[in-house]
C-alpha cells in the first residue's frame, strides 16, 4: 500500500516530471509510491501535502535540534536576510556566530564557515594531507563523511561479506565514478578495535596523514565508541605527528552543546561541524586546533566557498547557539530520549523480540538481532526486514522514523511526552502487526489487549 495520499501523490508526479526520481538527494527516493512531499514543519511535526501530520524522527537526518520552523532561529535569518545575504568580504554575523562556535566547543583555536558537512570534510582532509605532508587516509567501516570521492569507501551501505578479512580490510567504494588510484590512498579498520589501530600505526604510522571517525556512528546504528577506543586514536596520532579528525557533522551540538568532545572527553586536530549547528539552515564549520590554523593561515591549502559564513547561515547559527545555551532544550532532549529508549526496549522485550536501543538520548537507533554490535560487521545479522515492516507501519500511522535501520532516530527540543506516548504504542502496534503477518507472533499476545 502506498504511503502518499492522494495530493501527496499529484505533487510526487510534478516533483519526477522536474527533478530526477523526484528529489534533490539520492537519500530521499524511497520509491515512485512511498516517496512522500512535505508542505510543512512545526515543531518537532511534519505534514504532506495531504496535511497528514508525522511525529519527525528524522529531523532532516539531523539538522533539526530546536523544531521545525523555530520562531527564535526563524526572525533572526529574517532579519539577516534584510539586510544582504552574501558579500566578497567578512561580514558582521560571521564574526559573531565565529565567536559562538568558539565558546561552545571550547577545545578550538579557530575555525572558518563551509555549507555542508561533505564539504567541511572535503576542506578538512586536504588541509590535514597538506599539513602532515603525506596522503594516507584511515576511515573506519560503516562512517560516512559524505559525498566526495576521497572518503566514499565502506560506508554504512557497505556489504559486511564483502569488506575482506578483520586482519586486512579491502576499502569498499560505495558509488561508481570515483578513480580507481583514489583508493590506494585510503584504509579502512573496524570501528573500536583499538588492536586493529595499534598493528595498523605499528606498520604504517609514518605514512598516515589523517584519522577520520565519527566519535559515534552517525550512519551505523549510533554505536557508540567503546571506552579507550577514542584515547587511543589521539595517542597514536600524536606519537606519528597523524592530525585526527572528529566528523561530529552529526555529533555537534547534538549529543551535547560542545558535542562528541565535550561528550567523549577526547580532543581532536580538527573537527567538522553541519546539521543541528543551523537548526535546518545549511551551515557548517570546520574547527582547527592551533598547529592546524598554520595551515591556511601561511596560504598554499586551498579553502574557499562564495557562500560560506553567509548572513542567513551564520544569523541561524548564531540563534541555535544562544536557544541551545540559554534554554532547557538539552534536558528536554534528554526527557524525551530516554522514555523513547526505555520504552521501545520495554517492547521489544514485551514482544520477545531480540533487540536494543543503542546510542543517546537525542540520536539513537534500535537493533532487532542478538548481543550489542560495537562495529559495523556486527550488524550483519540485524532483522532489516522486520525493521522496514514496523517502520512502514508507524508512518503509515503518523509516526516517522527513517525506514533505514542504520539511520539513527533524531529528537529534538520541541517532541513532547505526547509523541513519547503515541510513538510507543504505534511501534508496539507496528510490531504487532509485522511479526503476525511473518506468523511470529507469540501466541499469548496473538490478541491485542
Amino acid at each position: 500500500m502506498s504511503m502518499q495520499g492522494a495530493q501527496t501523490a499529484e505533487w510526487f508526479n510534478r516533483a519526477r516530471a522536474a527533478l530526477v526520481n523526484g528529489v534533490s538527494s539520492g537519500f530521499r527516493y524511497l520509491g515512485d509510491k512511498d516517496t512522500l512531499v512535505i508542505s510543512r514543519g512545526e515543531g518537532g511535526h511534519v505534514y504532506d501535502m495531504d496535511g497528514k501530520r508525522y511525529v519527525d524522527f528524522q529531523c532532516a537526518w539531523g539538522p533539526i535540534i530546536l523544531g521545525h520552523a523555530d520562531p527564535f532561529v526563524t526572525d533572526a535569518v529574517v532579519a539577516a536576510a534584510r539586510q544582504g545575504t552574501t558579500f566578497a568580504m567578512t561580514q558582521q554575523r560571521e564574526v559573531e556566530a565565529a565567536e559562538a562556535v568558539l565558546a561552545a566547543v571550547k577545545w578550538a583555536d579557530k575555525i572558518r564557515f563551509t555549507n555542508t558537512g561533505t564539504e567541511a570534510t572535503m576542506h578538512a582532509l586536504r588541509l590535514a594531507r597538506g599539513w602532515a605532508g603525506r596522503d594516507l587516509v584511515l576511515k573506519f567501516e560503516g562512517h560516512y563523511h559524505g559525498t566526495h570521492d576521497q572518503l566514499l569507501f565502506t560506508t554504512a551501505g557497505a556489504p559486511p561479506a564483502h569488506l575482506g578479512s578483520r586482519l586486512r580490510p579491502i576499502p569498499y567504494q560505495a558509488s561508481s565514478g570515483i578513480p580507481d588510484a583514489i583508493r590506494t590512498y585510503v584504509r579502512t579498520l573496524p570501528f573500536n578495535d583499538i588492536e586493529a589501530v595499534d598493528d595498523f600505526f605499528d606498520d604504517h604510522g609514518h605514512e598516515i596523514a589523517a584519522v577520520i571517525v565519527e566519535p559515534m556512528a552517525g550512519n551505523a546504528f549510533g554505536i557508540p565508541p567503546e571506552p579507550g577506543f577514542l584515547e587511543t586514536l589521539r595517542a597514536r596520532c600524536s606519537e606519528y605527528y597523524a592530525v585526527l579528525i572528529f566528523d561530529e557533522v552529526k555529533t555537534g551540538f547534538r549529543l551535547s552543546l560542545g558535542g562528541a568532545v565535550e561528550t567523549f572527553g577526547v580532543v581532536p586536530d580538527i573537527a567538522t561541524y553541519a546539521k543541528a549547528l543551523g537548526n535546518g539552515f545549511p551551515v557548517a564549520a570546520i574547527a582547527l586546533a592551533a598547529d592546524l590554523v598554520e595551515g591556511w593561515k601561511l596560504g598554499g591549502i586551498a579553502q574557499a566557498g562564495t557562500y560560506s559564513g553567509n548572513g542567513v547561515a551564520t544569523a541561524a547559527a548564531i540563534a541555535t547557539i544562544d536557544r541551545l545555551e540559554k534554554t532547557d532544550a538539552f534536558q528536554r532532549i534528554e526527557k524525551v530520549g530516554t522514555a523513547l529508549i526505555e520504552g521501545l526496549e520495554g517492547v521489544l522485550a514485551e514482544f520477545g523480540v531480540e533487540g536494543m536501543v543503542l546510542g543517546h538520548p537525542g540520536m539513537f537507533s534500535v537493533y532487532l538481532g542478538e548481543g550489542r554490535p560495537t562495529e559495523y560487521r556486527d550488524i550483519a545479522d540485524h532483522n532489516a526486514r522486520l525493521y522496514t515492516a514496523v517502520v512502514e507501519g508507524m508512518i503509515g500511522r503518523g509516526v516517522m522514523p527513517c525506514v533505514d535501520a542504520r539511520e539513527p532516530w533524531f529528537t529534538c527540543a520541541a517532541h513532547t511526552m505526547e509523541d513519547v506516548h503515541l510513538t510507543l504504542e504505534v511501534f508496539a502496534e507496528s510490531l504487532r502487526e509485522s511479526l503476525a503477518r511473518a506468523g511470529t507472533l507469540p501466541s499469548h499476545l496473538d490478541e491485542p489487549d
